[in-house]
Order: C-alpha cells, then sequence, then structure tokens
C-alpha cells in the first residue's frame, strides 16, 4: 500500500499492542484502518466515529484533503481539532480509514481521552520512537 504523503513510498506494516498499522518510512505518519485508531485508544470504535463526524462536542474544522486514500483512492477529508494542538486527521468517507502525520498518533490518542497506561503496557508512542529509532540506526 502507498503513502498517501509520498504516492512512490511503499508502506511497511507494524503492530502496536496488537493492531497492525501501516507505517510510511519517509514521513513518518500512520494509516489505520477502520476500526484501528478505537482498539489503540481502547474505546468503542461508535465514540470515536462520533469524533470524527459531525455531532461531537468537540470543536473541529472540516476539510477535503488533497491526499488520496491508499486503500481505495478517493479524497481524504481533513478533520482538524484546534483545541488540541491544531492536530489534522486525514479521514476516508469510504472506508473509514485514518491518516496521521508524524507524531499525531500521541496527540489522536490523547484527543479521544485514552486510558492512562499500565506499567506492563508499552505506550504507542513509544513502540513508533522505538521502530523510528531502529530504522535511522539511532538505536
Amino acid at each position: 500500500m502507498r503513502s498517501p504523503v509520498y504516492p512512490d513510498v511503499e508502506m511497511v506494516g507494524m503492530m502496536i499492542e496488537g493492531v497492525h498499522i501501516d507505517h510510511c518510512p519517509r514521513s513518518g505518519g500512520h494509516w489505520l484502518d477502520s476500526g484501528e485508531l478505537a482498539l489503540l485508544a481502547k474505546r468503542p470504535a461508535e465514540e470515536v466515529d462520533a469524533i470524527l463526524r459531525e455531532g461531537t462536542p468537540i470543536e473541529r474544522l472540516i476539510s477535503e484533503s488533497s491526499r488520496l486514500c491508499p486503500r481505495d483512492h478517493t479524497p481524504l477529508q481533513q478533520v482538524e481539532f484546534p483545541n488540541y494542538a491544531h492536530l489534522k486527521i486525514d479521514r476516508c468517507l469510504t472506508c473509514n480509514g485514518v491518516w496521521l502525520d508524524a507524531r499525531e498518533l500521541s496527540q489522536a490518542l490523547t484527543l479521544l481521552g485514552r486510558p492512562a497506561n499500565s506499567a506492563e503496557t508499552p505506550t504507542p508512542t513509544g513502540g513508533v520512537l522505538r521502530l523510528l529509532q531502529r530504522l535511522l540506526g539511532l538505536g
């Protein structure tokens, strides 16, 4: 599957807390298929979907993105959350997948109110950082 940011770059699969997501090694972004963000946030998929769609109490701005869905190649919709460090999530209205640019995964999980992690459960951000360190030869 190709990156929505760099269509010439093939994404690589990775596991974070038992959830398979796709990672763009060039941009550092992540593609999460429908329901995967909810699994990482440890929230029901319906609640996560409500936050990304209309009808949520969380302030957001919606516009069309210039990026295409890596699954079905339809234009993505950009959902910006100005009260959360201007977090921008690109979302496919056809397959309900989401694109998160580098460092947006932890922001999205904070926005979704992910419960505090226990000592035995690694955070997604930690897993992503460890992968990036290995890819860049830093660790």
